[in-house]
């Protein structure tokens, strides 16, 4: 009577782990949501590199560092910031100091498709930069600057 007691038991404990080990698994398998979205990049690409956003030393720009690159973007991009729907342009330094890809933030694709000829013609005189490092080796950063109205006195 022992023997088919202890039998007994152990199917029981063996159907039990079997159970807790399924119920486990199912419960650590993600189930997707109807309505879910794919999960975004978590980073950008320019040319098959991967596109930073802060590095170990940052970008400069030649004429004049963070005050020239303000300046010249007041000078030079307008539209933005008088209209009041656009409050920064972001735009790429690659690897060997060369603006790429510059576009208008907080406004409806709409807009920024319009504005983008004469973003894109705004930075064409921009001149170069000292690129990013990471690790020691030049690297893509992704900039964005303020878009600031000037006041004439």
């Amino acid at each position: 009577m022992t023997s088919i007691t202890t039998h007994c038991f152990s199917g029981a404990v063996l159907v039990g782990l079997l159970l807790l080990g399924t119920t486990a698994t199912a419960q650590t398998t993600p189930v997707p949501m109807p309505n879910a979205m794919a999960p975004k990049p978590e980073f950008k690409m320019l040319d098959g590199q991967k596109v930073y956003q802060y590095v170990e030393k940052m970008p400069v720009y030649l004429d004049g560092g963070q005050e020239g690159l303000q300046n010249f973007i007041a000078s030079h991009v307008t539209g933005g910031a008088a209209s009041g729907s656009r409050s920064y342009v972001s735009f790429i330094i690659d690897q060997t100091g060369n603006v790429r890809n510059p576009v208008f933030g907080g406004s409806s694709a709409e807009e920024a498709a319009a504005a983008e000829p004469a973003l894109a013609s705004a930075f064409a005189s921009i001149g170069k930069f000292r690129p990013g490092y990471q690790n020691g080796k030049p690297v893509n950063v992704e900039l964005t600057m303020p878009l600031v109205k000037r006041v004439k006195k």
